[in-house]
């Protein structure tokens, strides 16, 4: 559900701001908002892998990272590069993660590392196999925080719904003109954005085993 998306990201991050031309407080949705809502992650997964973008902390945090990775929605896994501390010292490395497992690459070998990050598991729920229920987006605290041009296209701004109702969920979904999910956040430009790109996905590499589904 949408709400566990924003509970996941929620549960790392908190909201520092507000982007010029969007609502802190945001309106109900309407009918037409709940229905376009309740398709976004269906849609995700139906586009087949995807490009994502990653930036975790501000450029000049000492843990910053950033990520450009290929998202298989269907098989729970992703894989390509991993930037790692600040943006001007920033170390490159090959990488690939699932749900349960993070790995990177050293002298062409896989190498398994911790558990995966809780805030880069966000990923995986970007994607969901059904629509959402739109009547109960609609019953529920989801909001609609206005329309803001993005590279010049409008795009949709959605504050995800919280979990049981409080109003205390920060997850924004950003939504082009054709319901598209383009991006995600936590509320911010620094602590967690992550953006879907029109990028060309690369192929999963040989070899690559990380107990997903197609393992």
């Amino acid at each position: 559900m949408l709400a566990a998306v924003a509970a996941v990201a929620a549960s790392v991050l908190l909201l520092t701001g507000c982007q010029v031309g969007l609502s802190d407080e945001g309106e109900p949705l309407t009918v037409a908002q709940s229905e376009l809502l309740a398709q976004t992650r269906f849609q995700v997964a139906s586009r087949g892998d995807v490009v994502l973008h990653i930036s975790m902390l501000a450029d000049d945090d000492v843990d910053h990272r950033e990520y450009e990775v290929t998202l298989d929605p269907v098989a729970h896994a992703a894989w390509g590069v991993m930037l790692r501390g600040p943006s001007s010292l920033a170390v490159e490395e090959t990488v690939a993660f699932s749900p349960t497992a993070f790995l990177r690459q050293v002298d062409g070998q896989w190498q398994s590392e911790a558990a995966l990050d809780s805030a880069l598991s966000v990923v995986f729920a970007l994607a969901a196999d059904r629509p959402e229920n739109a009547q109960l987006l609609r019953q529920s605290d989801a909001r609609h925080l206005g329309e803001v041009e993005v590279d010049g296209e409008q795009q949709q701004v959605f504050r995800l719904p919280s979990v049981d109702g409080g109003g205390e969920a920060v997850t924004r979904l950003w939504l082009d003109g054709d319901g598209r999910l383009r991006r995600m956040d936590a509320g911010d430009d620094e602590r967690l954005v992550i953006l879907l790109t029109d990028d060309a996905p690369l192929p999963r590499p040989a070899g690559l085993e990380l107990g997903d589904a197609d393992g």
